[in-house]
């Protein structure tokens, strides 16, 4: 197993990089999110690997730490969700809002993200909704417990009505931390962020 890739950032495309070690280049699948957070091209970088083999076909994809790739392994293991659909979901969400919006239940949430019906999403909660639910405890305060899934559910539907896509009403609400949630600090912290992204 490729444990990790560290060298010089070659290239950074739309959905792949390239990191250049000891003269070889190797191309390697990223999210959305790791590549955000990665430095221009010509700085060091480190990407934790998973080498994806299916017949003839290799796939090397880079993670931006552990936690990453074990979430897309955990994808990757339920039935039906291949490393593109993996990806997405992981382009969509950063790791906490993931493992959150499933620990929840919430399908909205998931079918939001392009190549994933709403079978896929059901499955994805069915089987890792117990697995993930620990990993989600200490993300409690971000959701407000019990009744912060609603929170969330509302404020997206809010957020929808205001003409903007479920996406991108998902991804506006990502890190919105409360020890006392209230649905229109919600929907005032998604608005700021949409505004600063020119939504």
């Amino acid at each position: 197993m490729i444990d990790f890739v560290e060298g010089d950032l070659v290239e950074k495309a739309e959905d792949h990089v390239v990191v250049g070690v000891g003269g070889i280049g190797f191309a390697m699948h990223v999210s959305a999110n790791t590549l955000k957070g990665l430095p221009p091209a010509g700085k060091k970088v480190r990407l934790y690997g998973y080498l994806y083999v299916k017949e003839d076909m290799l796939q090397l994809f880079g993670f931006r730490d552990r936690r990453e790739r074990q979430l897309f392994l955990q994808l990757l293991g339920v039935t039906g969700i291949g490393p593109r659909a993996a990806m997405a979901l992981l382009s969509a969400y950063d790791p906490d809002t993931l493992v959150r919006l499933v620990a929840a239940g919430d399908l909205d949430a998931l079918t939001a993200v392009s190549g994933v019906g709403k079978k896929s999403g059901q499955r994805i909660i069915l089987e890792l909704k117990d697995r993930l639910a620990p990993l989600a405890g200490d993300l409690a305060a971000v959701s407000g417990g019990q009744g912060g899934g609603d929170l969330l559910k509302e404020a997206r539907e809010a957020l929808k009505g205001l003409g903007y896509t479920p996406t991108e009403a998902s991804r506006a609400l990502e890190g919105y931390r409360s020890e006392d949630p209230r649905l229109e600090d919600m929907i005032r912290y998604a608005l700021r962020r949409l505004g600063g992204q020119g939504g």
